[in-house]
């Protein structure tokens, strides 16, 4: 009679042997892509591992090596175990192009994110959120943008207020509560999004998928489902978020059944732009919160991210806080605090944009699942199922396209701005342009829809801070620190500022 040690040592030596032959099956198929690391089946793992806590230097040092080529990195994320890193100009151009059939930004997001166990029915729902994000946000955010800002104040005044002396903030965690009130207020109104419970699950819940769909990522397929389904927190946050916002979905559903598409006193705001974007299947309760979810995990946390950089960069360079509150108190006193004072701040955008080209918030950027074996313009292929990425910060950091690069400018783009050849330099260089050398917005039609919005409030935020309080780094610190990296994605600093 078999015992349960064999038979657990042959269940372990069958698994070992399908590992190893999809591992050496995939493996075939990019030899004429260099690997960075060993290449060796059990060693790959440990290559694995070491991307999580070095990725970002793996990436540099592949950058390097094979300078605007292609390599390949072992990593946790993709369904293949590979990774293809590419620098050329010429392929991010290609990539672009790609028809969607062909390279899928979804694709390559569910792999990340685990989201065939941990979101389920979730990720087969069209991704309508998208285009609402694209169009009926960024155009409304003109006139919404009196309401963003009475929300800004409001939150800066209860997360920040430090009275007259000087005070520590914990600034990250600070400015996730500004940023997710703010959005918010775009998101749902009032007074949903003054509630400290709806506030508290959106902010939290973009951390538990991240940290159980990083935990999955690294558990054999087999033992997924059974792993997911002890993930609770995941799950019961979509369900506490559709019984705070049901109510008013439900509530917006009758009233648009009973008085049609364009009755007085339409909100303006998220909700009505998702139901009115959805297929009539789609309206109803569990979607479109599961919408207002996906729109506050992309947002919330980056923006803050981008805010706590560019806060820890001022405090370290106080040099650069006369002329930006100069120009902020100027614009703000010819256009109050509308859009158009965002408009003519453009030191302070050339700060923020300066400030995420210097940090830098991922290593990778513009990552697409190949879906069909793909051709490059220069010849090199690459089968389906692989994962390819950019090395955007490399990119950024790179003296090709940056003079130099390792050295912060606050004012490098506003003056590129003010003199630049055509044209065309004072909108090539505001933040919200996507270039394939400065990838925080993506790239190509896939690039992030809400940038617009992002940026402004990133501005209205700085904007305030700047014209309301003074501010320095902890203990008088002379360098802005740095956050820790995971995978090639770069944290917030959590350190304080006085």
């Amino acid at each position: 009679m078999i015992s349960y040690i064999e038979l657990l040592a042959s269940g372990a030596a069958i698994f070992l042997i399908y590992q190893w032959t999809s591992f050496h099956r995939t493996k075939s198929k990019l030899e004429h892509i260099p690997t960075l690391g060993s290449g060796w089946f059990i060693l790959t793992y440990f290559d694995a591992w070491k991307f999580i806590f070095e990725g970002h230097t793996l990436i540099k040092a592949g950058y390097a090596k094979y300078q605007r080529g292609v390599f390949k990195i072992p990593t946790f994320t993709t369904s293949s175990g590979w990774l293809v890193m590419i620098s050329d100009l010429g392929m991010i151009e290609d990539m672009r192009k790609a028809p969607l059939d062909v390279m899928s930004f979804r694709g390559a997001s569910h792999d990340v994110l685990q989201s065939e166990h941990l979101l389920k029915d979730h990720i087969r729902t069209p991704p309508f959120h998208i285009p609402v994000a694209r169009t009926p946000m960024t155009r409304a955010f003109v006139s919404k943008f009196g309401d963003v800002s009475e929300e800004i104040k409001a939150a800066c005044g209860e997360w920040l207020d430090a009275g007259e002396d000087w005070k520590p903030f914990t600034l990250y965690q600070a400015l996730i509560h500004v940023v997710c009130r703010a959005s918010n207020r775009l998101f749902v109104g009032t007074p949903l999004c003054q509630d400290s419970e709806y506030l508290r699950i959106q902010e939290d819940w973009t951390i538990h998928l991240i940290v159980s769909s990083s935990i999955l990522s690294k558990v054999p397929a087999f033992l997924k489902p059974a792993v997911a389904a002890t993930m609770l927190q995941v799950r019961s946050g979509i369900k506490d978020i559709e019984r705070l916002l049901g109510p008013t979905i439900q509530s917006r559903l009758d009233d648009m059944k009973q008085y049609g598409a364009g009755w007085e006193g339409k909100p303006n705001d998220m909700i009505t732009w998702l139901i009115e974007g959805a297929l009539p299947e789609r309206r109803n309760v569990k979607d479109i919160s599961m919408k207002i979810v996906f729109m506050n995990a992309s947002s919330i946390h980056t923006t803050s991210i981008s805010t706590t950089n560019a806060l820890f960069e001022l405090a370290a360079r106080q040099e650069y806080i006369g002329p930006l509150r100069a120009e902020i108190e100027e614009a703000i006193s010819t256009h109050g605090w509308t859009k158009d004072a965002m408009r003519q701040m453009r030191k302070l955008d050339s700060f923020i944009k300066e400030s995420s080209r210097f940090a830098g918030t991922n290593a990778i950027s513009m990552r697409r699942k190949v879906l069909k074996d793909f051709v490059f313009s220069n010849g090199v292929t690459v089968p389906a199922g692989i994962t390819l990425a950019v090395a955007s910060y490399s990119l950024q950091t790179d003296s090709e396209y940056y003079d130099d690069p390792t050295t912060f400018r606050g004012f490098r783009f506003s003056e590129m701005r003010d003199t630049g050849s055509d044209e065309f330099d004072p909108l090539r260089h505001q933040m919200i342009t996507l270039d394939p050398t400065y990838m925080i917005f993506g790239y190509g039609r896939n690039a992030c829809p809400g940038r617009f919005f992002a940026v402004n409030e990133v501005k209205a935020i700085l904007a305030y801070i700047i014209t309301t309080y003074d501010l320095k780094l902890e203990g008088d610190a002379a360098e802005a620190p740095v956050g820790s990296w995971s995978a090639g994605n770069r944290g917030a600093q959590k350190r304080k500022l006085d």
